[in-house]
């Protein structure tokens, strides 16, 4: 005999979360159906980067990615929901120097640790979208450190030098001298900084003790100028338009020229032109073609062009500053509040990022901006406003894209080049992948100077030339036509991201997908907001301020978690919260004690005497609690009344149920409308209020009588009118919290489907065939009921305290249709005696009442008698 599946007083999370994992996983429920024919749904999810751990932040962004799967699997899509790693990058690097004690000298062992470190991340990254309820299908994940995906990157990179798209030049690109590796402009990023703005008097040529003044946050710079700039309307230097100035430190002179673009208001309205300290400067060396001299190292030292050799570049400008001041060459010096540029996207650095002109790798974008602007206009977005940071972006581009990275661990760029005179050499296609350090070229000599002087590309790839191609590598490019054409090129393609990596990750896979395949890649874009940590800010590893999964997944479990993500609203920032709270008078700490106190205790005696309260968390976990107790109050029903299916007859519906039922469906149409535009916010807000204050709390309470009825058969149907509501509303459910779900589906609901797991169900439909007229009336009875229930507090009666009578007065004929809701009331309210007449018996009423109350929604008078 099959032993009875018991249903636990309490929803523990734990034991339930292990067993529907391993259960999802060894049956394969998430598994990619490619035999099935028809449109395929594909979903691109953003490959994380192999930190070994992901934050609450990223949480959000993961349960959006799996609601989005889950829901369209429930509307029909054949969903193909694969998963990536971003696996190369400066942090693999620094972390296994760190860890492993590994130098880049020996390479061959360095990456081997490199690839042995991701893996143990990967792992625990695994673990943890595991215990999240993520159903990709991890039968189809990749890397991209793997050879297969650097063929496609590669293969890719010799697409667009035959597309004449891709070269090598030297240029003053943004570049890291605390990473020594250029960074594209997408990961740079602006501070705000205390500083000093020093006024430095520069000489005039041929006029004796006279001088012009510049200002400037860069005095390291001098040895650099290579010009001096004003404003053609600005009468204050006209007499200088055509005069000479020297440079300290140098036997130069420079010219002054006059620029429309120089800012009178900044410092003296004097700019002197350096190669290279801003942007403006680029410009202007290429515009005026002024000399370049380049004074510092790739590793941030003052180099052989300066007297200041060997010095790093914040010494060089201390001893600067102390010559020029010796020299009697400095005006004053200002307190200066402003923004300098770091290194900030991808990486902990957020160091100031200098310009040298050094040999890169370019690929031609800016010429493409428009048609990136049009792949974006003919996607959906969720929320359109979002659209707006693609095409600014777009719009505001002045550079083409630097994809070549001084580092180790990455995809190598897979060319060769002449030293003596520039030429490409590129590889042949099926030598991919490659490294051109390793190999030899497929030529001897240069085609072009006919030198024997050709070495291998050492630099390899920008970290989003790798993953800007994450929609052709799951949709097998170049390896799988068939599933290409099916999964990319007549697929709807759903992209979600956040809005942050809008400037890089969405806008570079626009571009080289669209370059590659002559087709826009995305048919939809869902955008989330960035979660705020603790201290106000955007949540991040690198700043330390995150919460991890592992701080919050064993007092709440994944559900709780999940729901919380689903509170979030399209594009907009989410803080997580929580509260300080003092163990021991159980009062709220301010987050200054907090701080004093992580100071001045040991761990072990903060840990005991303060914790973290998250209210956010505690409302998910009791909406949770009502779910398990409502389904749990159904499940003790079901033990005494025996069913056979759960499959209702309208005909046997009664007012309130019809009531109820049509309540369902105009909730099920809004939260269908909101799912469909991801707004998971809103749909949860109604399912949340439908389900707890209406269903559980007057629903329940309105039917739960006819449970213990002498009539078998009105406990029958009004259990399975009940098991069937609740069953849509288990599977509407499902989308944002599938443990719990599951669980209640095996316990109460298998008995009478023929699937395997509730994340088969189809989506619910809405009930056919319920009558408006009983659906009014059983309306008319909730609120009665409702009213019955207040005034009932108002006397101090408890809710499960009997009243001896309840006259009801109607003021109108329809005190007739109450007869049909005479007996929901009655044992609803635990009334002993309820009257019900018309306006003209009320003068017959002889004993005085208690109260007499007025429901003045339906023109109806009660008598109450305690």
């Amino acid at each position: 005999m099959e032993k009875e599946i018991q249903y636990p007083k309490r929803f523990k999370f734990k034991v339930i979360q292990e067993k529907w994992m391993d259960y999802w996983n060894e049956k394969k429920i998430y598994a990619f159906n490619k035999q099935r024919e028809g449109e395929i749904f594909t979903i691109d999810t953003p490959p994380p980067f192999v930190s070994g751990v992901l934050h609450i932040g990223q949480y959000l962004n993961y349960a959006w990615i799996d609601f989005v799967a889950r829901y369209h699997r429930m509307r029909g899509d054949n969903v193909y929901f694969p998963q990536g790693w971003d696996c190369h990058g400066l942090p693999v690097e620094l972390a296994v120097t760190k860890n492993y004690g590994v130098k880049k000298d020996d390479r061959e062992k360095f990456l081997e640790k490199c690839r042995e470190w991701v893996e143990n991340n990967i792992k625990n990254m695994t673990r943890q979208l595991d215990e999240l309820g993520y159903s990709t299908d991890w039968d189809y994940t990749y890397r991209t450190m793997n050879d297969d995906y650097k063929r496609k990157v590669q293969l890719s990179l010799l697409d667009f030098y035959d597309k004449g798209l891709l070269y090598r030049d030297k240029f003053p690109t943004h570049f890291c001298v605390n990473c020594e590796t250029s960074v594209a402009k997408a990961e740079v990023g602006y501070k705000d900084e205390s500083g000093k703005l020093w006024y430095i008097k520069l000489p005039i040529t041929g006029r004796e003790n006279e001088f012009v003044t510049i200002a400037t946050t860069r005095p390291e710079y001098m040895e650099a100028c290579v010009a001096i700039m004003v404003h053609p309307n600005d009468e204050r230097f006209y007499d200088i338009s055509a005069a000479e100035i020297e440079i300290p430190f140098t036997n130069r002179n420079v010219r002054v020229y006059m620029d429309n673009t120089v800012d009178m208001n900044f410092g003296t309205g004097v700019v002197y032109v350096c190669t290279y300290g801003d942007e403006m400067d680029i410009k202007w060396k290429f515009e005026y073609n002024l000399d370049e001299i380049q004074i510092f190292t790739e590793d941030g030292h003052m180099n052989e062009n300066s007297k200041y050799q060997g010095l790093t570049i914040m010494e060089a400008r201390a001893q600067i500053v102390e010559d020029l001041d010796k020299m009697g060459l400095i005006e004053k010096i200002e307190d200066y509040e402003h923004s300098i540029i770091i290194h900030s996207e991808r990486s902990s650095c957020s160091k100031p990022i200098e310009y040298l002109p050094v040999y890169q790798w370019f690929i031609n974008v800016k010429d493409f901006t428009d048609e990136i602007i049009e792949s974006g206009e003919l996607m959906k977005w969720y929320p359109e406003k979002q659209k707006q940071r693609l095409t600014d972006w777009a719009k505001g581009l002045d550079w083409n894209w630097v994809i070549s990275r001084q580092r180790f661990f990455g995809t190598p760029i897979p060319f060769w080049y002449c030293e003596d005179c520039g030429e490409i050499i590129p590889p042949e296609r099926k030598d991919l992948p490659l490294n051109p350090t390793e190999i030899s070229p497929p030529i001897k000599q240069c085609p072009k100077c006919k030198c024997n002087n050709i070495i291998g590309e050492k630099d390899v790839c920008d970290c989003w030339i790798d993953s800007s191609l994450t929609p052709l590598e799951i949709s097998k490019w170049t390896e799988d036509n068939e599933f290409f054409r099916r999964a990319y090129m007549n697929a709807k393609v759903h992209r979600s991201q956040g809005y942050e990596i809008i400037r890089t990750w969405l806008f570079y896979t626009l571009f080289r997908c669209k370059v590659l395949t002559g087709k826009a890649p995305f048919h939809e874009a869902m955008i989330n907001g960035m979660v705020a940590g603790p201290d106000g800010r955007h949540m991040s590893k690198s700043l330390g301020n995150y919460i991890a999964p592992e701080e919050v997944m064993p007092e709440f479990g994944a559900d709780s978690i999940r729901y919380w993500t689903a509170m979030g609203s399209l594009g907009d920032d989410y803080p997580f919260e929580f509260t300080w709270i003092n163990l021991q008078n159980k009062q709220p700490v301010s987050n200054e004690k907090i701080m004093t106190e992580m100071k001045n205790l040991p761990e072990a005696k903060f840990n005991k005497k303060y914790r973290r309260k998250f209210e956010q968390l505690i409302g998910a976990s009791r909406f949770l609690t009502k779910i398990w107790n409502a389904y749990r109050f159904l499940y003790l029903n079901l033990k005494k009344i025996k069913l056979n299916n759960i499959d209702i007859n309208p005909k046997e519906l009664s007012p309130i149920d019809c009531y109820y039922f049509s309540e369902f469906n105009k909730n099920l149409n809004l939260i269908t409308s909101y799912f469909d535009e991801y707004n998971w916010h809103e749909a949860m807000m109604i399912l949340r209020i439908f389900f707890w204050n209406e269903i559980c709390d007057n629903y329940i309470e309105a039917i739960k009588h006819k449970f213990y009825a002498e009539d078998h058969r009105i406990r029958e149907i009004s259990l399975k009118n009940a098991l069937n509501l609740f069953y849509k509303l288990l599977t509407t459910t499902s989308v944002i919290m599938p443990f719990i779900t599951e669980e209640i589906y095996n316990i109460l609901y298998k008995q009478f489907k023929d699937i395997e797991s509730i994340h088969f169900e189809n989506w619910p439909e809405s009930y056919e065939n319920i009558s408006e007229g009983l659906s009014e009336q059983g309306k008319k009875g909730i609120e009665i009921i409702k009213f019955l229930r207040m005034i009932k507090s108002k006397l101090q009666i408890p809710l499960n305290e009997s009243i001896k009578k309840v006259v009801f007065i109607s003021e109108t004929d329809q005190h007739k249709e109450f007869e049909l809701l005479k007996e929901d009331i009655k044992k609803t309210i635990r009334i002993n005696k309820l009257e019900i007449i018309g306006k003209e018996s009320e003068k017959n009423i002889k004993e005085k009442p208690d109260i007499i109350e007025n429901f003045e929604d339906q023109n109806i008078k009660f008598y109450f008698f305690k």
